[in-house]
C-alpha cells in the first residue's frame, strides 16, 4: 500500500511538472548521539527528515511528527504525509543520507530496497552513517575478541539484550552489509568498532561538533581541591558501569576526596552542564573509538579515560591516543589514581584534548571535509 502510494505521488509530481527547491540532502529518518542536526548544519540545504522523535534532543529538524498525535493524525502521516514527502523529495534532492538501519517509510520489510531502487532510477546518491550496533555483526565482534584478547561491547551486549544472540539478528546484519555493498555511493562507519559485513572500502565515521560547544575555558583546573568526576554512560553495563562503580568505591576507602556524578537517560542539557565543571570524564571501556560523548566532553575542556584506542582502531587519526587517557577495562582504577595523585597532570591532558577536537572534530574544520566527499558523488 506504502509503496504504491508513493508511485501515485510521484507521479503525480512528474505530472505537475513542479519541483520543489533544490536540496543537496535528506538526511533521515532518526536522530542518532546528535548526528542528523549536526550534519543538517554541516550541509548548506541540507533537509532533515525525521520519522521519529528523540526523547532526549530537541534539536530543530524540517520535518518531524508532533510529539502528541491522534490516531487518526497518526495514520494520516503514514499513509498520506510520509510517502508524498518521500516521493518528492526523491524528486528535488541531490542525495539521501541514511542514519542507521531503519527505513524511512514505515512498512517496508525489505533491508530498504524498495526505497534505494526508488532513489536510484531517479538518479539520487545514497550515502550510509552507521553508527554502532545498526551494522556491528556480533559473530565478528567476537572473533576480534579472540584474536586481540579484548573484550569489546559485543563481550556484554547479547547479555543485556538476548536479541543480539539469536540467529536472526546476525542474519539481519548480513543483509544490511549486503545492501549497503550494493546500494552505496558511500559509506561512513568506523571499520573495527563497527565491524561488520560491508567488504568494499569506507570512509570513517565524522565528528562534527558545532564551533560554539566547543570551550577554551580551563580556568576551573587552576587550583582542583576537590576533582568532579562524571559518568553518563547511555547503556551502563556494555560501557563499563560497573568497572566505574568499583573504582570509585576503591578510592574513597583510600581516603582519596573527589565528587563522583552519574547520569543516566537525562536530557542532553543536562549532561552539558555537568561537563561544564567536571574534571574527569570516565567514558567507557569497552569501545574502540571515542563515541560522541567522549567527543563532546574533550570539547567541553575535560580530561577523557576510555579504551579508544588508534593502535587498534585504523579510522582514528593518527596521534589520537595523546588526546584522551587509553583506559583498558582492568586500568580504569589504576588511571584514575594516577591522575588524582598528579593533579598537575590534568590541565595539559585537557589541552591536548581541545587541540584535536580543533584538528578533527571541530565542524567549521570537519564540516567541509565530508562536504568534499560527498560534493564528488554528485558532481556533473
Amino acid at each position: 500500500m506504502q509503496r504504491a502510494l508513493v508511485g501515485l505521488f510521484d507521479l503525480w509530481f512528474r505530472a505537475r511538472g513542479t519541483r520543489a527547491p533544490r536540496i543537496s540532502w535528506v538526511i533521515a529518518p532518526n536522530e542518532v548521539a546528535g548526528t542528523a542536526a549536526a550534519l543538517a548544519r554541516a550541509l548548506p540545504n541540507a533537509f532533515t527528515f525525521m520519522r521519529t522523535r528523540h526523547p532526549f534532543y530537541d534539536f530543530q529538524y524540517d520535518y518531524i511528527p508532533p510529539a502528541n498525535q491522534s490516531p487518526s493524525s497518526r495514520a494520516r502521516r503514514k499513509w498520506i504525509s510520509e510517502p508524498m514527502l518521500f516521493a518528492r523529495l526523491a524528486n528535488s534532492a541531490s542525495g539521501f543520507i541514511y542514519l542507521s538501519h531503519i527505513p524511512l517509510l514505515s512498512f517496508q520489510q525489505d533491508e530498504r530496497r524498495f526505497e534505494f531502487n526508488f532513489l536510484r532510477r531517479r538518479g539520487v546518491k545514497i550515502v550510509f552513517f552507521f553508527t554502532g550496533s545498526d551494522v556491528r555483526s556480533m559473530e565478528l565482534m567476537h572473533q576480534h575478541e579472540l584474536e586481540t584478547g579484548l573484550p569489546n561491547i559485543a563481550t556484554y551486549l547479547g547479555q543485556v539484550a538476548p536479541k543480539f544472540r539469536e540467529p536472526a539478528f546476525e542474519r539481519k546484519q548480513r543483509a544490511i552489509g549486503m545492501v549497503a555493498d550494493e546500494f552505496a555511493d558511500e559509506i561512513f562507519t568506523m571499520r573495527v568498532d563497527q565491524r561488520a559485513y560491508i567488504d568494499r572500502e569506507t570512509q570513517p565515521y565524522p565528528y562534527l561538533l558545532p564551533d560554539d560547544e566547543i570551550s577554551e575555558d580551563l580556568e576551573r583546573f587552576e587550583a582542583v581541591e576537590r576533582p568532579v568526576i562524571l559518568h553518563a554512560p547511555s547503556s551502563p553495563i556494555i560501557k563499563g558501569t560497573q568497572l566505574v562503580r568499583a573504582a570509585v568505591e576503591a578510592l574513597r576507602r583510600e581516603g582519596f576526596d573527589f565528587e563522583y556524578v552519574e547520569l543516566n537517560r537525562v536530557p542532553y542539557e543536562e549532561v552539558k552542564s555537568l561537563l561544564a565543571r567536571s574534571h574527569i570524564v570516565l567514558n567507557q571501556f569497552y569501545a574502540h573509538v571515542p563515541g560522541v560523548f567522549g567527543v563532546e566532553a574533550m570539547a567541553a575542556g575535560c580530561v577523557v579515560l576510555m579504551s579508544a584506542d588508534e593502535q587498534i582502531e585504523p579510522d582514528l587519526p593518527r596521534g589520537s591516543n595523546r588526546a584522551w587517557v587509553v583506559t583498558k577495562h582492568w586500568e580504569v582504577y589504576h588511571q584514575l589514581k594516577s591522575l588524582l595523585e598528579e593533579p598537575e597532570r590534568l590541565r595539559p591532558q585537557a589541552e591536548a584534548g581541545l587541540a584535536w577536537i580543533n584538528e578533527h572534530a571541530r565542524a567549521s574544520v570537519a564540516g567541509p571535509k565530508l562536504q568534499s566527499v560527498l560534493d564528488r558523488l554528485i558532481e556533473p
